[in-house]
């Protein structure tokens, strides 16, 4: 690799990954990445957010990634260079070409001559991306790359494919969490006598198994329906009992299983258990409480000491982001109209307008200090505090919002006591329900 372009890459991936602390509320990473020492390696990972996915994976691999993207986005003379350089292979999609026959051979060849070299190559295997919990038909280009790969080697590279699940608890949202699982590495060659035998049936195999070993780090809804009535299930169970991020996908992929087996063997019944977790939350929603505060017993302190002691430096943390948040969401809306795309057009415009605004702010305080005799180490100070003040903010207007619903749940509890007891009595009719919720 060229120097340059080598310092380009660890400068771009540290730069994303401080950038990813920031965008997300908390990062979970489990499983075993890939390693530059090891042997070549295809990363695969579903794709729900875009430009996203590609970038939190390849933070956590310790190895230079090029990555295969689709030709649509090379169309434009400038993000073409752009993409080149930063390790992109086109790879073309009958979207991109109007129907016209594909023509992927010139991509695939260098794909090929990437992995023989030793490379980590990442793909998203479905080959478009939808803000979804569900992993939709994967192609077959990643197995026939990792198949002449092997084939040009004699069947001695080595070659692996490493499977990624991306958990967003919401790819849309600025300061989500995001659950990233590695999961068991495939080796190529244990598929060298299928290939002999039958190359297109090795395909279609070694295709199968991603897409089965995706599927146990990822929740694998079959409808949009299904996925919003899991989301619903999953925060009484998490009220219920609060489990770390593995654990808790762990415990939702059980519920999903059962959901899909309920629906298939009872469809009615499944559909009124539906109708009824919806009717519950939207009570609920009407109310203006959260499911957590139907189950707390005792009002919510506000102010308390800690929140008072508190109070300015939130202040300041929130006077500090609410213009680079202002505007982050108005360049998004003015720029995207599609849903899907919502999360890279927010993570790009945050990574654009937050340095300009941490500058600009900065710049603004020491003019300040300096009108007020107050030093310059009032400017440097500022510009340490920023994103502690911002983390600040971020819990005490979380913490207000939750202890007000607190407050309205405990005087409806006390004051409104008929339509208290229909609530709580519906919650435990979901919850009575055994062949969810039952261990």
């Amino acid at each position: 690799m060229n120097p340059i372009l080598y310092v380009l890459y660890y400068f771009f991936k540290y730069f994303i990954r401080f950038a990813t602390w920031v965008y997300y509320a908390k990062i979970t990473v489990t499983g075993k990445p890939h390693d530059r020492s090891q042997n070549p390696c295809i990363v695969v990972s579903n794709h729900p957010s875009t430009l996203l996915d590609p970038l939190n994976v390849a933070i956590r691999v310790n190895a230079e990634i090029n990555f295969l993207a689709n030709a649509s986005l090379f169309k434009n003379p400038v993000a073409g260079w752009l993409l080149r350089k930063l390790y992109c292979i086109p790879v073309e999609r009958y979207q991109d070409t109007e129907g016209k026959p594909l023509n992927n051979a010139a991509s695939f060849r260098q794909a090929t001559e990437f992995l023989s070299g030793g490379g980590c190559l990442y793909i998203a295997p479905e080959g478009s991306s939808f803000v979804e919990r569900r992993l939709r038909k994967i192609k077959t280009g990643t197995a026939r790359i990792a198949f002449a790969a092997e084939k040009a080697n004699n069947w001695s590279l080595g070659l692996t494919i490493l499977p990624v699940g991306l958990n967003y608890s919401d790819p849309t949202k600025f300061r989500s969490t995001l659950l990233t699982i590695f999961g068991q590495p495939i080796r190529v060659a244990d598929f060298k006598e299928m290939h002999e035998e039958d190359p297109v049936n090795a395909v279609h195999c070694l295709t199968e198994a991603m897409a089965d070993q995706l599927k146990t780090l990822i929740l694998d809804c079959e409808d949009d329906a299904q996925d919003q009535l899991l989301y619903r299930v999953d925060a009484i169970l998490r009220n219920e009992d609060k489990l770390p991020p593995v654990e808790k996908l762990r415990r939702s992929q059980r519920v999903l299983e059962r959901l899909k087996q309920w629906k298939s063997s009872n469809l009615s019944t499944y559909e009124d258990f539906s109708k009824q977790v919806f009717s519950y939350f939207d009570r609920i929603k009407l109310l203006k409480i959260k499911d957590l505060h139907v189950i707390q017993s005792e009002l919510y302190p506000l102010p308390n000491l800690k929140m008072g002691l508190l109070a300015p430096f939130a202040l300041v943390g929130y006077l500090s982001h609410v213009l680079p948040c202002f505007f982050t969401k108005k360049i998004t809306n003015a720029l995207n109209a599609d849903y899907h795309w919502v999360p890279t057009y927010k993570f790009t415009a945050g990574v654009v307008l937050y340095p300009l605004f941490i500058w600009l702010q900065t710049w603004l305080v020491g003019k300040l200090a300096l009108h007020f005799d107050l030093g310059a180490w009032v400017k440097w100070a500022y510009l340490l505090a920023y994103f502690p003040l911002g983390l600040i903010a971020e819990w005490w207007m979380k913490t207000w919002k939750l202890g007000q619903m607190s407050n309205r749940a405990a005087f409806l509890r006390k004051n409104e006591p008929i339509i208290w007891a229909d609530v709580t009595s519906l919650r435990q009719q979901i919850l009575s329900q055994k062949q969810i919720f039952g261990n």
